[in-house]
């Protein structure tokens, strides 16, 4: 990874606004209509998807698609967001409380497509936003981005990562959006219990 100068470090960690989040970015030979990473604070966490889906990049906010809406709800059955938060802005609420969004790539797709090595190669970068934004934890909502990170197969459903950390900061796996109902609840109380922990 190129070394970011002080104008470029100011840009990247640069806490967000509200608003859309929509922006171009340079995408090999194609200019690209993507979101913006949302940078948390330092301590707060850090959730990290695989891409955005054409929807969420034409809403201007993260997961406003079909597989990504349910997030919102389990942050919300969490308690990190308020009931009655508007899953149409809920990034913005979500910023507002010090956590952060990104992609492991910022190609927008309509499905899960990307090749391992698309995948791998975000992993450097996402390397880079960690070590600079300093989370307290990184949870991932899809397995294939986690296990691109992991650099391995993981052989457990969803849960902490044992073995598996970016930047010294420990990993957590949420479980797949169409999993079943006793496993999405497994999951909510695990991000309950992670925001629990965070300093006040």
């Amino acid at each position: 990874m190129e070394p970011l100068d002080p104008d470029q470090l100011a840009a990247f960690t640069r806490r967000p606004e509200p608003g859309s989040h929509r922006i171009t970015l340079r995408i090999g030979e194609r200019e690209v209509n993507t979101l913006a990473d949302l940078a948390p604070a330092p301590g707060r966490l850090l959730f990290v998807g695989l891409n955005p889906s054409p929807a969420s990049v034409e809403a201007g906010h993260y997961h406003q698609g079909v597989s990504g809406r349910p997030f919102w709800r389990h942050v919300i059955a969490a308690g990190i967001l308020p009931r009655g938060t508007p899953v149409a802005t809920a990034d913005d609420a979500l910023s507002a409380l010090g956590h952060g969004l990104t992609d492991l790539f910022k190609d927008p797709t309509t499905r899960d497509l990307a090749p391992d090595d698309v995948l791998r190669a975000g992993v450097g970068h996402l390397w880079q936003r960690v070590a600079l934004w300093r989370p307290a934890a990184i949870v991932f909502l899809y397995r294939r981005a986690a296990e691109a990170v992991a650099g391995r197969p993981l052989d457990v459903p969803y849960g902490v990562l044992e073995g598996v950390a970016l930047a010294g900061r420990p990993c957590i796996l949420l479980p797949d959006p169409s999993a079943p109902r006793a496993s999405i609840e497994e999951g909510v109380l695990i991000l309950r219990n992670l925001a629990a922990s965070l300093p006040r």
